[in-house]
């Protein structure tokens, strides 16, 4: 009668530990690669669409639209401002080497340069203003695709690509103030 194991059946015991030990480290490591991927993916989409939801909200205060659709960026003016109180501006969005720009910049005349003015005034002479960039700030980045279409109803489109992934996200926006 022999008692314990025999050489072949201890081979075979520990090929199946190792076998089993190597699937379960296997799967670990592609349940941790498909985690990450996934919260990469959110990352971008939250961040993007953060983005996404100011430009929409910007646009749909807007008073006018002076981009011509369908454009690679936009110009508006900001709707939130008038010259009585707030002075008025202009907000671009616009890509520079895969980043994403918001622009604000504001018109005045040479001899009032603390007065803004619209885009389209005149001084008394009949010369149109001078324009003002006042802030040009990083909003995104990994932009691949950026464009505006429509007329009543304004699409916007945007792509990013980061770690391999791209992520397009829509909208459309009905600006309200706009005649």
């Amino acid at each position: 009668m022999r008692k314990g194991f025999s050489i072949a059946e201890l081979i075979i015991g520990i090929f199946i530990t190792l076998l089993l030990v190597g699937v379960s480290y296997s799967v670990f490591l592609l349940s941790t690669q498909v985690k990450m991927t996934l919260e990469s993916r959110a990352e971008i989409v939250q961040n993007q669409r953060a983005v996404l939801d100011r430009m929409t909200r910007e646009l749909r205060q807007a008073n006018v639209v002076l981009t011509v659709l369908p454009a690679a960026e936009i110009l508006f003016e900001d709707g939130h401002g008038n010259i009585s109180s707030t002075p008025v501006q202009y907000i671009r969005y616009h890509v520079d080497a895969g980043n994403l720009y918001r622009e604000v910049s504001h018109y005045y005349f040479t001899a009032d340069p603390a007065t803004h003015v619209y885009y389209n005034d005149e001084d008394e002479f009949g010369n149109p203003p001078e324009a003002a960039v006042d802030e040009d700030r990083l909003v995104g980045e990994f932009v691949t695709a950026f464009n505006f279409s429509g007329v009543d109803v304004i699409n916007i489109n945007i792509s990013f690509t980061d770690n391999n992934q791209t992520i397009t996200l829509q909208t459309n926006v009905a600006p309200r103030n706009i005649n």
